[in-house]
């Protein structure tokens, strides 16, 4: 297992896609290590992303992935699970997502989405206090309420609401920022046992379709 691979997020999002069903993965090729995971689990993934040469690792391993945006897909088919990690962020129209996941999701299925969390500490501390990007491709930033509104305008329903917590590591250029990192790491990860919420760097919700 690579490095990545080990992320508390990454971990999280894999362990609840079960073996040999049908997978979506929205976004595939910001992280090709993640889709080959998912692909050892079941032969029946696709993936989709805007970026085409981002993709050729993944056409290489001869899986099935397309040049396709995330707002307005179409595809002939309806997927058991639709994995989509770090994404609905950089979005322009989130709510075309969700309708688009809403048309490919199957009658039990389920939706993955994960995504930075404005409620933590740091996250918010960085981007509202010093106005400092996390990223430059963002677009939006949630918490668990705004997003559960989003959600429950598109007929769908939450079935899982998780924070997790960043990685503990050196991370970075130069030993100083490598050793702060390292330290913030340590106490944000102290501070997620008394508050996910205040505390984890992201947020996780598992989604299906609205009984009507």
């Amino acid at each position: 297992m690579t490095n990545h691979l080990k992320d508390n997020r990454v971990r999280a999002l894999l362990d609840l896609v079960p073996d040999r069903v049908t997978v979506l993965n929205v976004g595939c090729a910001q992280n090709p290590q993640i889709h080959f995971a998912l692909a050892k689990k079941t032969d029946r993934i696709v993936g989709i992303d805007i970026n085409k040469k981002m993709l050729s690792p993944i056409k290489r391993k001869r899986l099935p992935a397309y040049v396709m945006n995330a707002e307005s897909i179409r595809l002939n088919r309806k997927f058991d699970y639709i994995v989509a990690g770090e994404l609905i962020e950089h979005l322009s129209n989130p709510g075309l997502f969700l309708e688009g996941m809403k048309r490919h999701l199957a009658k039990s299925g389920k939706i993955i989405i994960t995504t930075p969390n404005i409620s933590s500490v740091f996250l918010y501390f960085l981007v509202v206090v010093l106005d400092q990007t996390q990223d430059p491709t963002h677009t939006f930033y949630f918490d668990q309420k705004n997003l559960k509104t989003l959600i429950q305008r598109f007929g769908l329903e939450i079935v899982l609401t998780k924070y997790i917590p960043p990685e503990i590591k050196f991370h970075g250029r130069g030993i100083l920022f490598r050793t702060v990192f390292f330290i913030t790491t340590c106490l944000v990860n102290l501070g997620y046992k008394i508050s996910p919420r205040l505390f984890g760097s992201y947020l996780l919700m598992v989604l299906h379709l609205k009984e009507k």
